[in-house]
């Protein structure tokens, strides 16, 4: 199978890359480091040729939700026109669980995922939207972003977060149904979540443990009604969710085993 992966240097579609052709498939990286600019569209009819699926894991951090939906839009109309010309059976896009019910302007980064799915499914290419829940790594990533002392205020939600890797098969899985025919809707759209729910406040205090980082995580309400939405779950698994992947601390355990080793042996 020929399989083009827009975003594949990313964290989620460098995972799907290595997937595809550890079994011998014929993978496109869709990247601006192999010459290909999905934003601006160029580059694209050319690295579309013979392909069969196209997996669409781009990311982008923004300032601003005009940002966020001018980005994914761009590549959703760009992804749509070529892989429309290039006679692609399907495009296979990840996004996240329930951002549909928040509204525009609640979140920047969900309003471009929100204009990202409206301008896949408004192409003629038949699609398959996954939805997952936010990623274990995201503690972490917050922690990066917000942290810059001691004490870390941290939004009161819960979460259920789920691990890249499994993410990363249920992509191909959903590519391998494509290839194969065995999506019978031009419009699908499923949705995937970790195991387990909890705070976050409590996943951030367990990363900064095992980066061995003095934190005090400061759990705090956030105004709005997006902020509301979420604090009732709206980005959690719905009833019909695929649960996947392992438990937080499954993962905490794995990506923090080498760290934690060489600072015991050191």
């Amino acid at each position: 199978m020929r399989v083009a992966v827009a975003g594949g240097t990313g964290l989620v579609g460098s995972r799907v890359v290595e997937r595809l052709r550890a079994r011998g498939d014929e993978v496109v990286v869709l990247a601006r480091s192999t010459g290909v600019d999905i934003v601006a569209g160029t580059g694209l009819s050319e690295a579309l040729a013979g392909v069969e699926v196209v997996v669409d894991t781009t990311s982008i951090v923004a300032r601003s939700s005009q940002e966020y939906v001018d980005f994914f839009g761009a590549v959703a109309r760009h992804l749509q026109t070529a892989a429309a010309a290039a006679g692609v059976h399907r495009i296979v896009t990840l996004s996240i669980v329930g951002i549909d019910g928040l509204g525009g302007g609640a979140f920047a980064h969900y309003d471009g995922k929100n204009a990202q799915e409206r301008e896949t499914e408004a192409g003629t290419v038949p699609t398959a939207i996954l939805r997952a829940t936010q990623f274990h790594d995201f503690a972490g990533q917050l922690i990066d972003w917000v942290a810059k002392g001691p004490l870390m205020p941290c939004p009161k939600q819960p979460v259920q977060t789920v691990d890249v890797g499994a993410v990363a098969d249920e992509l191909v899985a959903l590519a391998d149904e494509a290839a194969g025919g065995g999506l019978t809707s031009d419009r699908v759209r499923r949705d995937i979540a970790g195991p387990e729910r909890r705070l976050l406040a409590d996943l951030v205090r367990a990363v900064a443990k095992a980066r061995g980082r003095r934190l005090v995580v400061v759990p705090v309400w956030l105004p709005g009604e997006g902020a509301r939405k979420v604090r009732h779950g709206v980005l959690q698994a719905p009833p019909d969710a695929k649960i996947v992947g392992g438990t937080f601390e499954e993962w905490l355990a794995r990506e923090y085993a080498e760290p934690l080793r060489r600072a015991t042996t050191s």
